[in-house]
């Protein structure tokens, strides 16, 4: 009997293949080439968190799902962003996901923990991944510190950063008008109809399944 690539029981390492079918199970479309760098940074990730830590996820495959996987639901927005920003990307998801999916667009990954953003651009070259800048910087700094970046994005995004408000507080003079703010929550974390001078235009409800099954949601704010 044939095994089924999108089955996430199975033992056999998740390749760029088998991610593709996830993300289409998922309900995300992703070409093989960009799934299989996703993957080495993913890989390269793991590896230098053997020695810095920028996951608490240790197992490939629960990675694959949580990082990557989730991730990759930012093409359930619809949303083809050419200059997105990652606020407080931590570990470099979900922004590294946003750039495999739309590789013609600029996406810059924002943190401001000095270490992380250097095992970010380490991670980068290792990988081999054009086309994504870092930065170390407070979100909350950047509008006063770096001018050029006031209302430069078209996207914003952000996981496990802060509330909703809070991160929206950060985000928004960074957001071009009608720019979009993309929030990865938890299935019982509030998301306000407005925040900071913007509006809830979708909230977006998915299932990662196993071996790391949980509900998660995206929930996106157009700034008027």
């Amino acid at each position: 009997m044939t095994q089924d690539p999108a089955d996430s029981n199975s033992p056999v390492p998740t390749d760029a293949t088998r991610l593709c079918a996830l993300a289409k199970a998922l309900g995300v479309e992703i070409d093989d080439a960009s799934a299989a760098q996703l993957l080495a940074y993913l890989d390269a990730m793991l590896a230098v968190n053997e020695h810095i830590n920028l996951t608490a996820v240790r197992d490939r495959e629960h990675a694959v799902v949580l990082h990557a996987l989730d991730g990759l639901a930012f093409g359930l927005t619809g949303l083809r962003p050419s200059h997105a920003l990652d606020l407080g990307t931590g570990n470099g998801f979900p922004g590294i996901a946003v750039a495999a999916l739309h590789p013609r667009s600029s996406v810059m990954l924002l943190d401001r923990t000095a270490k992380k953003i250097r095992a970010i651009g380490t991670c980068l070259l290792t990988a081999r991944v054009q086309g994504v800048e870092t930065m170390q910087l407070d979100a909350a700094q950047a509008p006063g510190l770096h001018k050029e970046m006031r209302q430069a994005f078209d996207c914003v995004t952000s996981r496990a950063v802060g509330t909703p408000a809070e991160i929206a507080l950060m985000a928004k003079p960074l957001l071009s008008q009608r720019g979009a703010l993309v929030l990865w929550l938890d299935a019982a974390t509030e998301a306000p109809p407005q925040l900071e001078g913007m509006r809830r235009e979708a909230d977006i409800a998915y299932d990662l399944p196993e071996p790391a099954a949980r509900r998660r949601r995206l929930v996106v704010y157009r700034r008027g």
